[in-house]
């Protein structure tokens, strides 16, 4: 059955729990759906979200405009033999690395604090720091995706993968359906994702609806400012974590004001500014 574009209202299209309308709405529930989907947009001359766990993802306004996709594939962790598993992209991340644990097998732990869906932590390879050197891509085989043509096989050296990027940031009409990965066995000493999520608990501010880091790229200079302006607001910056946007309203307005005036402020100095979260507008 084709998916359904219907009316979505709530505050589950992020997780800084914004209050949004969208007037057109579909879940993604066969790969399939995407191409079809796709080509409706097209027809409609509508923009394309696609929308996964919502870790990573901000929308401006409250009534959005586009056609929002959301991943609803089933959850599927496949083992195909030897160190190799077929992922799909709807996989929580938490739920992937406690399979690979009770199974004794090396995988990202890193990531066990990220609240996002496997098909996020692809499109942005996502990873630790650049000290710790680890990504998502390094497990990587090959991905499953989807596009306005219909269904591909991409392989690793394909997709363009990079600190914080993927080919998939630079081709929003292009969708993960899902993942070969090779996580080789491996002797766990202790236990990865419960250390993991004390060092969140100790170094993040999970207090109040965030998307995690903001930047990758920012003059702390400007951030301190603009984290002092907003500071009685109902959206702002951490004051644990200064690179660190949380929210506590239902009106996207305030933090949009508050993203917008970031953008502003870098541009009248001169200086680089790289958001890590997707603003949709």
């Amino acid at each position: 059955m084709p998916a359904e574009i219907q009316r979505r209202e709530g505050r589950d299209f992020s997780l800084f729990r914004s209050r949004h309308v969208a007037e057109n709405f579909a879940e993604i529930r066969r790969a399939e759906d995407v191409p079809e989907l796709l080509k409706i947009a097209g027809e409609r001359g509508l923009g394309t979200v696609f929308l996964g766990g919502g870790s990573n993802i901000f929308f401006a306004s409250r009534r959005i405009r586009q056609l929002v996709m959301k991943n609803a594939l089933p959850e599927v962790v496949e083992h195909l033999g030897g160190d190799r598993f077929r992922v799909s992209s709807s996989v929580p991340m938490l739920k992937l690395l406690r399979r690979m644990k009770e199974l004794g097998r090396d995988c990202f732990y890193c990531l066990a604090s990220a609240p996002c869906q496997i098909g996020g932590a692809i499109a942005m390879n996502a990873g630790s720091g650049p000290g710790e050197g680890i990504s998502v891509s390094d497990y990587i085989e090959s991905v499953e995706a989807a596009n306005a043509e219909g269904l591909l096989t991409l392989k690793k050296s394909e997709l363009g993968f990079g600190y914080r990027r993927s080919a998939f940031l630079d081709n929003p009409d292009l969708f993960a359906v899902g993942a070969v990965f090779v996580f080789p066995k491996k002797k766990i000493a202790g236990d990865p994702i419960a250390e993991r999520m004390e060092w969140a608990r100790e170094h993040q501010d999970l207090r109040f609806p965030n998307c995690g880091s903001l930047c990758s790229r920012y003059d702390a200079r400007i951030l301190r400012l603009v984290r002092a302006l907003y500071r009685f607001c109902p959206a702002g910056l951490s004051g644990k974590k200064l690179n660190w946007a949380q929210n506590r309203s239902e009106n996207p307005a305030w933090l949009a004001s508050m993203l917008r005036l970031i953008e502003i402020l870098h541009a009248l100095a001169g200086r680089e500014l790289k958001f890590e979260l997707r603003i949709v507008r």
